[in-house]
């Protein structure tokens, strides 16, 4: 099959974004964006509140993010937004599930199939708590917007800003919580299972 315009846009903007980013901890991830494979399949638009939050990122995106972002909101309303958590499980606050979400591009439910990469956009709210938690994958997050309070396993609190790159070993136990205005990130994993719901506690 063949993806219609904005799915191209989005698949383009993005690899173009990540595989020409100079940050030294994204090495990892080049390979697996050069060779991510070569189906695509159908991935039906759907929205959640935290989407309308995304044109508000452009104000004071970090430098070389513009381009990026300009596109996911342009085609917005192609994106499926989507929760890895469900508030029946209990796992994450309620004030965090209605408030991110993410918009993948690349991984097992594509639209552009992958069983070697995940990437996509995610959005958080203003004063999130994402709780610490581990997953098998390897993880980068390149902040887009915004800023965040990371903690990782047995290190002091580091605070993260539009521009830099957050990189999450495997199992790596870590967290973060928004602060004033919402966090916009591009966020990279493989290694694993790629849909692996983490652990938390």
């Amino acid at each position: 099959m063949i993806p219609p315009p904005s799915h191209q846009a989005l698949f383009d903007a993005l690899c173009d974004f990540a595989s020409n980013h100079a940050d030294p901890q994204l090495a990892p991830f080049k390979p697996a964006l050069r060779d991510w494979g070569d189906a695509w399949q159908a991935a039906a638009p759907a929205q959640l509140p935290v989407a309308g939050l995304l044109a508000e990122a452009l104000q004071d995106c970090a430098p070389g993010a513009r381009d990026l972002l300009q596109t996911f909101v342009e085609h917005n309303p192609q994106l499926r937004w989507e929760q890895s958590y469900r508030r029946e499980d209990g796992l994450v606050p309620e004030r965090m599930l209605d408030g991110y979400g993410f918009a993948e591009i690349i991984g097992l439910r594509g639209p552009f199939v992958s069983e070697r990469i995940r990437a996509g956009i995610a959005v958080w709210g203003p004063h999130i708590d994402y709780p610490q938690h581990r997953h098998q994958a390897q993880e980068a997050y390149i902040l887009l917007s915004g800023s965040a309070q990371f903690e990782f396993a047995q290190q002091s609190p580091q605070i993260r800003r539009a521009g830099d790159v957050v990189f999450v070993s495997s199992n790596l136990v870590h967290g973060f919580r928004t602060a004033e205005q919402s966090l916009v990130l591009c966020y990279l994993w493989q290694g694993g299972d790629l849909r692996q719901t983490s652990r938390f506690g």
